[in-house]
């Protein structure tokens, strides 16, 4: 229940901060827009016969003027006479900014007129100003403007005729016509917000779909160039020692063992090329490995010995290719080849609850990195040994990104010698290859 009830307090904070940011960053024409809200009053004024303009919340008109009578253009033609009906709209304008309700009043030309605020969750984004009707039965108690604003010239008479052709309405009808309008135009405005807002969701949600398409692409590239280094770092190293020791073995006989072991490096060389794909086949891997344990066998005789251990029920079983030579190499150079006596390299293979371990274990030294770089401070291989080691901990990196359970366990005990156990999914075959 408490992850329920803030999850759900975590989504209400989102919606309020995205209302928030839509309302800093946009007014009533935004919200609308120009066109629309001039669509709108085309439309009321049609219905209604009523005229109408729009301002935004500091009283200026956003729209042009729509269905204006003939008398009131005719006064708005001057500037100083248009001034003091902008003025009007204004206190009509504040009135519904104030009071955030309905405004109805009568011009300082005897006009009715009301100003409908816009109020979208509680925001007062402007108004809307309309009416320019007659209306002989409105109460005394509405506001008249003409008893605190004037015009230049009493334009009831001077321009009569205009102002007989006024639309004549009764007080209730008209005050039915604003309800209505305001009903409408309010409810435009939750509409249009909703809108914006599941605009402005859906907006982040793809910038945050591009943040994370480009984090994975990016991750991406960095494992093909974690797996080109793999490569690069473990092949060198083992094919030039390899040579050396096909170059010291055809000085002292004559052709025999070298040419074995010739025709292993090439077997070799020519399966690990091949098997460059990100995965193979058990077998094919094992085969490969055998290959390099008997190069590796010439060249110590018989201080090397080694076992592989791999039930026929996960031959075809698949397997990141050349997952298993980092932990090869580190036990021939690193273990095995340090002792004078050498030692033995056992391999074994096994499935269990959906996972594959390949347990790789020697009686070498059994030292750790700490111990390792100390051991061979004096010689070059020391460079060789760091390589190893961060090609082991790259291996655990990929492995323990493939699911809970699986990586890397090393064991290091100078009496015993050193065992690592790799573990990943045993259906890595159906995954993304790509992700290894």
């Amino acid at each position: 229940m408490k992850g329920i009830a803030a999850t759900g307090k975590s989504e209400f904070e989102h919606m309020a901060q995205d209302e928030d940011r839509i309302y800093k960053n946009f007014d009533i024409k935004h919200l609308f827009g120009k066109e629309n809200l001039e669509s709108i009053q085309d439309r009321i004024a049609k219905a209604t016969g009523l005229a109408f303009v729009t301002v935004d919340y500091k009283g200026e008109p956003v729209t042009e003027l729509t269905s204006f009578t003939e008398f009131c253009k005719s006064i708005r033609q001057d500037k100083k006479e248009e001034k003091l009906c902008r003025s009007s709209d204004a206190f009509g304008a504040i009135q519904a900014t104030v009071t955030q309700k309905t405004s109805v009043y009568f011009c300082p030309c005897g006009l009715l007129e009301v100003a409908i605020p816009i109020v979208v969750r509680g925001h007062y984004l402007g108004g809307f100003i309309g009416g320019q009707i007659r209306c002989m039965d409105a109460p005394d108690n509405v506001c008249r403007l003409e008893n605190v604003m004037h015009h230049a010239e009493d334009f009831k008479r001077t321009k009569k005729d205009l102002f007989n052709r006024i639309l004549v309405l009764k007080y209730q009808q008209f005050i039915n016509f604003t309800d209505l309008i305001s009903m409408i135009i309010n409810q435009l405005g939750e509409k249009e917000l909703s809108r914006l807002m599941q605009k402005d969701i859906a907006k982040r949600a793809m910038e945050e779909y591009g943040v994370r398409e480009k984090k994975m692409r990016l991750e991406y590239i960095q494992k093909e160039s974690e797996l080109s280094t793999l490569h690069a770092q473990m092949n060198p190293s083992f094919l030039l020692r390899s040579l050396n020791a096909v170059s010291n073995l055809a000085a002292i006989e004559n052709a025999t063992r070298t040419n074995e072991m010739v025709n292993l490096l090439s077997d070799f060389v020519r399966n690990t090329v091949s098997n460059s794909r990100t995965s193979v086949s058990m077998m094919e891997e094992m085969n490969n490995i055998k290959r390099y344990l008997k190069i590796q066998q010439i060249r110590l005789g018989d201080r090397l010995n080694y076992s592989i251990q791999l039930p026929e029920s996960l031959h075809m079983q698949k397997i990141p290719g050349s997952l298993l030579f980092p932990f090869i190499e580190k036990s021939i150079f690193c273990g095995i080849g340090l002792k004078p006596e050498g030692g033995t390299l056992q391999i074994s293979v096994h499935a269990e609850k959906g996972k594959i371990f390949v347990c790789i274990a020697d009686t070498g030294l059994g030292l750790n990195e700490e111990q390792l770089s100390q051991k061979l401070l004096p010689y070059k291989e020391n460079g060789f040994a760091e390589e190893i080691e961060s090609s082991i901990s790259l291996v655990d990196r990929r492995l323990a990104s493939l699911g809970p359970g699986c990586g890397v366990t090393a064991k290091m005990d100078p009496q015993s010698g050193t065992i690592y156990t790799i573990v990943y999914p045993q259906n890595i075959d159906e995954m993304n290859e790509k992700e290894i």
